[in-house]
């Protein structure tokens, strides 16, 4: 079977179907297969699916073909819980449509206001917006034409957005479009309130749901009871016999995050954390190289398990078990994603963690794996010094016109280093962060008693960076950003 022949029996506009071989679907999956023709039927739907079964390809396709694309004006509204997601879904929808006819636009916070404010005007056929994001746009102009021609309101992950009071501006945003719009909610999970909510407002309205052990079942799922203050000492042992060479790792509080990073990168292993109070660019930065395969283990918070698509990551490590069904299934839907095979490994430090994970998997209805493990001897794993994954604080950004290349010769010709040997690098105004191995410091060093340190002809101090830098420096771009909007 070709790869598109699949969804040549439904209704697809012919750039949609010319886009699919490019994205790798052989078949359509359970959930298109259901919701695609319904879409395409102009019904409202409610659909429960875990994460990795192509929920946005499954109202994605249908609502591209469905648009008129000779009429430039916004037809479709996506609405989705964060800046992460609204990225990932823009991309997603861009990517099903082969050629330049269809206008996707994005409204999220973390960029300036002026960028959501050219997104509306540029009349895009589908805006995805984060609500809180959108309603502090519409408070400096209402942007009245925006409304006219929306024919299709898309919910993606609905559940996270009800926890977030989404409920009254979803009102609003409702009461400015017309009364016959279509809806699709889609969420991995669905409460009876939600439901409720949506049936009040929409009918007839119909449901979909796909059981979490149909989309599953290609990951395996392991239990390992871990000793209160040697966290560090079983992830070093799992690591190391289960040979994992990259995954995705929930840890829970900031300061966990932080404290597991550094430990990982004083092992030699390049890490990354990622939570919600980091900037914007730096996120995107880190994901992208997460992605290409440049950093090893992202050590997250909840915030990685939506909107974070990785389709070959072989491996999600929970540090802590959440008491909520619906963050441990999103969790876990990381990897195994698009048919491929997935592990799931769950270090237990308590009777709690663990009635959590026994009830969460008695619902998933997929058995774990109990996993022994003998512990290393961190103290006989010394690392050597320069080996160290650190990183360092370059005094030259943006407003110096530098860019990652020039500091990538700089490394190269300066610090001895080789390409592969210099990790994240992220650019602010003032500064720039790039993590390296030591001995490329202890070269800098050398070099600096020589002769003045320069990148493109400009003065450059470098100095290692601590990690709780990153938390106070963020603090500080947030508070500055409070006063200006204060003064608006």
């Amino acid at each position: 079977m070709s790869q598109s022949r699949g969804f040549k029996r439904y209704e697809l506009h012919e750039r949609v179907l010319e886009a699919i071989p490019a994205l790798g679907y052989r078949r359509p999956t359970q959930v298109q297969e259901k919701v695609i023709p319904l879409f395409i039927q102009k019904r409202n739907l409610i659909v429960e699916a875990p994460t990795g079964t192509g929920k946005t390809a499954a109202y994605g396709l249908p609502l591209i073909s469905r648009l008129d694309l000779l009429k430039r004006s916004t037809q479709a509204l996506v609405m989705v819980p964060s800046r992460e997601l609204a990225i990932q879904v823009s991309n997603a929808l861009r990517s099903f449509f082969s050629g330049d006819q269809l206008a996707v636009g994005a409204v999220y916070g973390g960029v300036p206001m002026e960028e959501s404010f050219q997104a509306i005007k540029s009349h895009p056929h589908i805006l995805v917006v984060v609500p809180g994001r959108l309603r502090d746009v519409m408070s400096h102009n209402q942007y009245d034409f925006l409304w006219r021609d929306i024919k299709f309101l898309i919910i993606d992950e609905g559940d996270k957005l009800l926890e977030m009071g989404f409920q009254r501006d979803f009102d609003e945003l409702r009461s400015h479009v017309r009364t016959r719009v279509q809806v699709g909610f889609f969420s991995a999970t669905i409460s009876e309130d939600a439901e409720t909510m949506i049936r009040e407002r929409f009918h007839p309205i119909q449901s979909l749901r796909i059981p979490p052990r149909e989309t599953l079942k290609n990951i395996r799922f392991y239990l390992s009871r871990a000793h209160q203050g040697q966290r560090e000492a079983y992830l070093m042992t799992l690591l190391k016999e289960q040979n994992i060479k990259q995954s995705l790792i929930f840890a829970g509080k900031r300061a966990d995050i932080l404290a597991i990073t550094n430990f990982l990168r004083n092992q030699g292993i390049k890490a990354e954390a990622y939570y919600g109070n980091q900037e914007q660019h730096e996120r995107k930065n880190i994901l992208k190289r997460f992605k290409e395969g440049h950093i090893q283990f992202l050590v997250a918070s909840d915030l990685a398990a939506r909107g974070l698509d990785v389709p070959d990551l072989p491996a999600v490590i929970n540090l802590n078990v959440p008491e909520e069904y619906d963050y441990y299934l999103h969790r876990v839907g990381r990897t195994g994603r698009a048919g491929n095979k997935g592990k799931v490994f769950n270090l237990v430090a308590s009777d709690m963690e663990a009635i959590f994970l026994k009830n969460h998997h008695r619902q998933i209805e997929i058995k774990l794996q109990d996993l022994s493990m003998e512990i290393v001897d961190l103290k006989s794993e010394k690392v050597k010094e320069e080996q160290k994954w650190i990183k360092y604080h370059l005094s030259r950004g943006k407003r110096d016109k530098i860019r990652k290349g020039d500091i990538v010769g700089f490394l190269v010709n300066k610090a001895g280093l080789e390409g592969g040997e210099i990790g994240t690098i992220t650019l602010y105004e003032a500064y720039s962060i790039v993590d390296m191995p030591q001995f490329g410091f202890e070269n800098l060093k050398v070099q600096a008693e020589l002769e003045p340190l320069k990148i493109k002809g400009k003065s450059v101090k470098v100095r290692r960076f601590q990690m709780d830098e990153i938390e106070r420096k963020a603090e500080s771009v947030r508070r500055l950003k409070r006063d200006r909007r204060k003064d608006l």
